[in-house]
């Protein structure tokens, strides 16, 4: 059931497209800040919240707020549940971001918008975009570091597979049910200086605590983060969801 989080947060606030205040939650209550810059690799950028993104609600807000010339309106993404149609805004720099449609509501209604992180020549994690969350997530963060914003550890699934590395469930902490997922992956040159016996039992479909030992001393990094619209099954879409299953089971 756990994994059905990260599937729907996947293909999946009404405000205007206007810059809004940050909040960054605490133990005991929210302390509203400013940040104006990240740094990156290269240089110091100026901070871009990926929410305001999820904000502009349709196509009409996203060409108005970034312009129409900085939009692929129809584009695709090969994943591993299959291929879905996105918007890509920014593409092919290190701006860009991929806007999914909600189902039945293209160009209506963004459901999820994703950042990736992009690899320099030598495979490794660039740490140059200039997309962050509200919630302080970002591109080249260390797992050491969400578990402190989430203030406890949390589950994710084992990395090096399509699926992998992504957060099945916040277990309670603070990141819970703000409608925003992370990836991690491994970018050392060793696996971490782990024996192949430890790394074994942290990757391919399995899902564990992030105060296992093993992925603590591995500590991987964030290489994608995504905010999303609370995805909501109507009838119509349980039906054909019931269907689809269905069609999948075996038959007796």
């Amino acid at each position: 059931m756990k994994k059905i989080i990260y599937y729907f947060s996947f293909l999946v606030l009404t405000t205007s497209c206007s810059q809004t205040k940050t909040t960054i939650e605490t133990k005991d209550t929210l302390i509203e800040v400013k940040i104006d810059t990240i740094a990156t690799d290269s240089s110091t950028s100026k901070v871009m919240y990926l929410e305001d993104v999820l904000e502009c609600i349709d196509l009409q807000g996203l060409e108005k707020k970034y312009g129409a010339k900085n939009i692929v309106k129809k584009d695709s993404i090969e994943t591993g549940e299959g291929t879905f149609e996105t918007t890509k805004l920014f593409g092919n720099t290190d701006k860009e971001v991929d806007i999914y449609w909600q189902d039945g509501h293209k160009f209506k209604q963004i459901q999820d918008v994703v950042v990736k992180g992009k690899l320099d020549e030598n495979a490794k994690l660039k740490n140059n975009s200039p997309w962050v969350s509200k919630l302080g997530l970002r591109i080249g963060m260390k797992m050491s570091e969400v578990i402190a914003l989430n203030g406890k550890t949390f589950t994710i699934t084992g990395i090096g597979w399509d699926l992998g590395g992504n957060v099945v469930s916040w277990e309670g902490g603070k990141l819970a049910n703000k409608n925003a997922n992370i990836r991690f992956n491994d970018y050392s040159d060793n696996m971490g200086g782990l024996k192949e016996t430890e790394y074994n039992t942290i990757i391919g479909d399995r899902e564990f605590d992030t105060k296992h030992p093993v992925i603590q001393k591995l500590n991987p990094t964030v290489d994608e983060f995504s905010v999303y619209k609370t995805f909501e099954i109507t009838p119509e879409m349980g039906q054909k969801m019931t269907k689809e299953v269905e069609k999948k089971q075996i038959k007796r």
